[in-house]
C-alpha cells in the first residue's frame, strides 16, 4: 500500500511538472519579442526612423551601452537577493515575474509612440531614461524568470525537457519578432513602431500573466524558507562558485559574437540587396532552422555528449561565417537571399546548439552551488546570466556604434531615416498642410539646383530657421533623397500616383482627398526607391567592407574565445553532475531518481 501511494504521489508531482514546463516554455514567447524589440530594433529604429546628427546617435547608443550596464551591474545582483528573500504567500518568482511584465510592456509602449514630442538632444535625453526604466523593470522578470526554470525540478531529464522548450519557445518568439518587424516597417518606420510596440506588449503581458496566475511553484525546504540571503552572502555565493563565473565570461562572449550578425543585418542587407521587407525571407529561415537545431538538440547531445557537440557546433558556424565572407566578391558568387540565407543556415545551426549546451550547463551551476556550498540560491546563481546578456549587449553596441561611424555608414543611412521621417510628418498633415510643405521643399531643392555648390551648413540653418520646415529636422546633404520621394493619392482601389516631390506643382493636391509619401513600389510600369538610390548605390567599397568584417571576422573570434573557455575550464559534464547527485541526495537521505540520468539530453 505504502508502494502504491508513494507511486501516485510521484504521478501527480510528474503530472505537475508537465503542466508547469509548458505554461512556463510557451510564455517565453512573449517574452524574447519583447527583447528583441528592444535588443535587435531599437538601434534600428532610431538609426533609421529618427534623424539625429553623428554626435547625438553616438551618445544615445554609447551611454545606453555604458550607463545601462553600470546600472545593470548594480540592479541584477541586488534582484537576485531580493528574489532570493522572497517569501510572499503568491511565490518566490511569480510576484517579481508578474510585476516586471507589466511595468516593461507600459514602457515599451511609451518609448515608440511619443515620437514627434522630442526631436534632438531631446530625444536623446528622453530615449536614455526610458531605456533605464526598461532595463529595471525587464530585470524583475528576466531574473525571476530564468530563476524559476531551475526550481521547476532537480531530475535531469525533466530539467533538460524543460530546458530544450523553454529555449526553443524564446526562439519562436524570437523569430516572430525578427521576421514581422522587418517585414513591416521598411518603407514606414514610425507608425510600423508605433503599432508594433502595442502588439508586442500586450502579447507580452498577456502571456506572463497566464503564466503565473496558472503555474505553481514548488514547495520550498525548510532549509530555503528559514535561510536569509544578505548582500554580503549573495557576493560570497558568486564568487565562491568558479564555475558559473567561467561560464558567465563564455557565455558573454558568445553572446557578443552570435549577437552582431543580427544587429547588423539590415545594414549588411541593405548595402547588398536593398531596402525592402524581403528580409524576411533570410529571418525566417533563420527561425526554421534555429528551432529544428533546438529541437534536435537532445539526441544530437545524447550521441555526442556536449563537450564534442560544443566544438561542432562552433566550426559548423564559422563556415557559415567564412561562406557570408566571401559572398558577393565575385560574379560567379554573387551576394543575394539564396547565398546568404545557405550560409545563414549554418551560422544560425551552429549557434543554437552551442546556445543550448551552454544554458544546460549554467542551470546545473544551480545544483554545483548546492554540492560545493549546501544552498542552491537559485535566483543569485541565475543572476549572472541576464547580467551577463546584458553587458555583451553594451559590447554589441560599441562595437555597433564604432563601424557605423568610422565606416560613415550611418552618415549615408541618414538619407532614408529622413524620408522615413518626412513621410510619418506628411502622412498625418491635412492637405492644405501638405501643399503648404511642398512649396517649401522645392524652393530649397530649387536653391541647391541652382548651386550644387552650395555650404551645406547654412542650407541647413535656413532649414531649421523655416516657419513650415523648421522642427522637421531635415539636413541640407539629405534635402535631394526628399525630391524622389512619390506622392500617391489613397483611394478605395489603392493607391494611385500623383507625381514626385520634385516635379510637384499646383493643382496636383485636392481638398477632400488623402495623400502619402511612398519611398518605394512601382509606377507606371517601372520600380523605384528611394532608399536604394539614396543608400545602397552611394555605398563605396570600404563602407562594405567594415560591415562585412564586422558581422564575419569578429563573430568568429568571440566564439572561438566562448568555445576554449568552456573547453578548458568547465568541469560539470554529465558525468560530474551525476556525481554531484548522487552526494546532494545522500546528504537528504535519499536514493538518486532511477529516471534522473543525463542520458536524456
Amino acid at each position: 500500500m505504502a508502494t502504491k501511494a508513494l507511486k501516485t504521489e510521484i504521478s501527480a508531482e510528474d503530472r505537475q511538472f508537465n503542466r508547469n514546463k509548458w505554461l512556463f516554455s510557451v510564455s517565453g514567447i512573449g517574452r524574447d519579442m519583447s527583447y528583441q524589440l528592444i535588443a535587435s530594433f531599437l538601434l534600428t529604429y532610431i538609426q533609421f526612423g529618427m534623424t539625429l546628427n553623428i554626435a547625438q546617435f553616438t551618445t544615445i547608443s554609447l551611454l545606453i551601452g555604458v550607463v545601462g550596464r553600470i546600472w545593470d551591474a548594480i540592479n541584477d545582483p541586488m534582484m537576485g537577493a531580493i528574489i532570493e528573500g522572497t517569501h510572499m504567500k503568491f511565490g518566490k518568482f511569480r510576484p517579481w515575474i508578474l510585476i516586471g511584465a507589466v511595468l516593461t510592456g507600459t514602457i515599451i509602449i511609451l518609448m515608440f509612440n511619443i515620437q514627434t514630442v522630442f526631436k534632438g538632444w531631446g530625444f536623446v535625453v528622453y530615449m536614455i531614461v526610458m531605456y533605464l526604466l526598461w532595463e529595471t523593470a525587464f530585470t524583475m522578470n528576466d531574473i525571476g524568470y530564468w530563476s524559476m526554470l531551475a526550481s521547476l525540478s532537480s531530475k535531469k531529464e525533466q530539467r533538460n525537457s524543460a530546458t530544450m522548450l523553454t529555449v526553443v519557445f524564446a526562439g519562436l518568439g524570437a523569430f516572430i519578432a525578427q521576421g514581422g518587424i522587418s517585414f513591416l516597417y521598411p518603407g514606414n518606420v514610425l507608425k510600423a513602431f508605433r503599432w508594433i510596440s502595442i502588439g508586442v506588449a500586450a502579447i507580452f503581458m498577456a502571456m506572463q500573466i497566464v503564466m503565473v496566475m496558472f503555474i505553481r511553484e514548488r514547495p520550498r525546504s525548510v532549509m530555503e524558507v528559514n535561510e536569509k540571503v544578505s548582500f554580503k552572502q549573495m557576493w560570497q555565493t558568486i564568487k565562491k562558485n568558479d564555475q558559473i563565473l567561467w561560464m558567465t565570461l563564455s557565455m558573454l562572449f558568445y553572446n557578443i559574437g552570435s549577437s552582431l550578425l543580427v544587429g547588423l543585418a539590415y545594414n549588411l542587407y541593405y548595402l547588398e540587396i536593398g531596402y525592402d521587407g524581403q528580409a524576411i525571407v533570410f529571418i525566417a529561415i533563420f527561425g526554421v532552422f534555429n528551432i529544428l537545431a533546438q529541437v534536435f538538440y537532445p539526441k544530437l547531445a545524447n550521441w555526442l555528449g556536449r563537450r564534442k557537440l560544443q566544438i561542432i557546433s562552433i566550426i559548423i558556424a564559422c563556415v557559415g561565417y567564412l561562406g557570408i565572407a566571401l559572398i558577393g566578391w565575385a560574379s560567379w558568387f554573387p551576394f543575394n537571399l539564396v547565398t546568404l540565407s545557405i550560409f545563414g543556415v549554418l551560422v544560425f545551426v551552429g549557434q543554437a546548439l552551442f546556445y543550448m549546451a551552454s544554458i544546460i550547463n549554467m542551470t546545473n551551476c544551480v545544483e554545483y552551488n548546492e554540492y560545493k556550498r549546501g544552498e542552491r540560491n537559485e535566483a543569485v546563481v541565475s543572476t549572472l546570466r541576464p547580467l551577463m546578456a546584458k553587458f555583451a549587449d553594451a559590447m554589441k553596441y560599441g562595437i555597433i556604434t564604432l563601424v557605423l561611424v568610422v565606416s560613415t555608414v550611418y552618415g549615408l543611412s541618414q538619407n532614408i531615416s529622413t524620408v522615413e521621417a518626412q513621410k510619418g510628418y506628411f502622412d498625418r498633415m491635412t492637405v492644405a498642410e501638405q501643399v503648404e510643405y511642398l512649396g517649401a521643399v522645392n524652393g530649397y531643392l530649387d536653391m541647391l539646383d541652382a548651386d550644387p555648390n552650395i555650404d551645406i551648413d547654412e542650407l541647413t540653418q535656413k532649414l531649421s530657421a523655416d516657419d513650415i520646415l523648421g522642427g522637421r529636422q531635415i539636413g541640407g546633404e539629405y534635402l535631394a533623397a526628399i525630391g524622389d520621394v512619390a506622392i500617391m493619392e489613397k483611394t478605395d482601389n489603392g493607391n494611385v500616383f500623383v507625381t514626385r516631390v520634385t516635379d510637384y506643382k499646383d493643382g496636383d493636391l485636392v481638398e477632400g482627398k488623402t495623400y502619402i509619401f511612398l519611398l518605394s513600389g512601382e509606377i507606371n510600369g517601372e520600380e523605384f526607391n528611394v532608399a536604394n538610390v539614396h543608400f545602397k548605390a552611394q555605398s563605396t567599397l570600404s563602407m562594405r567592407l567594415w560591415i562585412r568584417a564586422a558581422v564575419t571576422v569578429v563573430p568568429m573570434l568571440f566564439l572561438f574565445a566562448a568555445l576554449i573557455i568552456q573547453h578548458k575550464k568547465f568541469v560539470i559534464d554529465e558525468q560530474y553532475y551525476d556525481m554531484m547527485m548522487t552526494e546532494i541526495n545522500s546528504r537528504k537521505g535519499a536514493q538518486p531518481d532511477d529516471g534522473s540520468t543525463e542520458s536524456a539530453e
